[in-house]
């Protein structure tokens, strides 16, 4: 989603409001979106950077993490994201040196064109709010293992099974 932002860039204070419903494809990252991004957002000019701020509502395609079956799971995400014109300095220490990051270091860039990319603010906000282990109904338990064991072994295990009553 781009925005053209060369007229909110001409006065200080001046704001652009944008809702619209956009389908965004992040295969590479393997989240899988079941319906196009609903984003509600306000963008600022706030002097050195355009703040924008609002809302994304969109469903993603999860597994659950006990049955394995896929779902829908819906997101409603609060975001904030700065956007500037001015390229973060690049800072670099002695070798092997960490360098701490400062909230100036996570700002977006606008191009060269006067032109906002929402679609990677909009990735990064989707997968932070996902859940680490995500479960389709919280009554889901783990499958069902087969009560007769021994029935179940696969025969390329055998000879382990040998192996650990031989011990005995």
């Amino acid at each position: 989603m781009k925005i053209d932002v060369s007229d909110l860039l001409k006065s200080l204070g001046a704001t652009l409001k944008i809702d619209e419903t956009e389908t965004f494809d992040f295969k590479e990252d393997n989240l899988s979106l079941s319906s196009p991004v609903k984003v509600e957002l306000k963008l600022t000019n706030t002097g050195g950077t355009v703040l924008v701020a609002g809302t994304l509502k969109t469903t993603v395609r999860l597994s659950c993490c006990r049955c394995l079956k896929e779902f829908d799971h819906p997101v409603s995400i609060r975001i904030e994201e700065e956007y500037s014109k001015r390229k973060p300095a690049l800072r670099s220490g002695r070798a092997g040196e960490e360098i701490e990051l400062k909230e100036k270091d996570f700002i977006f860039e606008i191009g060269e064109d006067n032109i906002i990319d929402l679609a990677e603010a909009i990735r990064q906000n989707i997968i932070v709010s996902l859940p680490i282990k995500p479960i389709c109904d919280k009554a889901c338990k783990l499958p069902e293992i087969a009560k007769d064991k021994e029935k179940k072994i696969d025969p390329r295990l055998t000879k382990l099974k040998e192996f650990k009553h031989a011990g005995t």
